[in-house]
């Protein structure tokens, strides 16, 4: 391998080992704070001296150099450095800075985000227990109760809403007796699912504002033959 290939052969390598580190850091992390999960409008700072927009958060592989007093555009908050998005030699890039590099975040601004934060965190861990919460948004609720065709629009005294009703389920056991040969019986434990109750959320600007777990009246006669499979089993 002469020189200019051995030349070639390394900046490719490079590349692709940067590409790599790049994608690796894509990844999203469990300290950092990413604003696009409660920020409608993104947050621009500007950096206060020239500093090495890089791959990695521990300041390695650098993509380029962002200059002074140029703005970028706030990704994420991480324990060390931030995760910007800025404007570089071939079009826009995202990677780590250093905080002290670039200019301070408002204290109110800081606090709307800490504020926010915390209520995207309380909503994660509702989701992971399945529960639904006040203030979760549509994409929240399915995650927790699925889809649902029981869609209407409702008002009372408090406004119009959005209603989504879910029908709750339980398993009932039966049993059927068959004959073996004529003379011997065999009996056999089934279940079915019996609707019980409904799921009901409201919604006002795509955020629950409401939600009611209702259950039926089980002196209620039930009629044959509506017995279905269910989106929601309650245990």
């Amino acid at each position: 391998m002469n020189n200019r290939s051995a030349a070639i052969f390394l900046g490719l390598f490079l590349s692709l080992a940067a590409w790599c580190l790049f994608a690796a850091d894509k990844l999203r992390l469990d300290d950092v704070v990413y604003l696009d999960d409660f920020m409608s409008k993104p947050i621009e700072l500007k950096a206060l001296k020239a500093t090495p927009l890089t791959f990695s958060r521990d300041g390695n592989g650098v993509i380029d150099t962002i200059g002074a007093r140029q703005s970028v555009r706030l990704i994420g908050i991480g324990p060390e450095r931030y995760l910007v998005q800025a404007r570089v030699t071939n079009g826009r890039a995202e990677g780590w800075v250093l905080p002290s590099s670039m200019e301070p975040i408002p204290e109110s601004l800081l606090k709307d985000i800490e504020k926010k934060s915390a209520a995207a965190e309380k909503v994660k861990e509702a989701i992971s227990r399945g529960e639904i919460e006040i203030g979760m948004t549509e994409e929240d609720v399915i995650k927790i109760l699925g889809t649902t065709r029981e869609k209407s629009q409702v008002k009372d005294i408090n406004g119009s809403f959005d209603q989504w009703t879910y029908t709750t389920y339980k398993k009932v056991a039966y049993t059927v007796q068959s004959l073996v040969n004529g003379t011997n019986s065999w009996t056999t434990t089934l279940f079915r699912n019996v609707p019980v109750g409904h799921k009901i959320v409201s919604f006002q600007d795509k955020k629950v504002v409401r939600f009611e777990n209702k259950q039926d009246d089980p002196n209620q006669k039930q009629q044959r033959g509506q017995t279905i499979v269910p989106p929601i089993e309650v245990q």
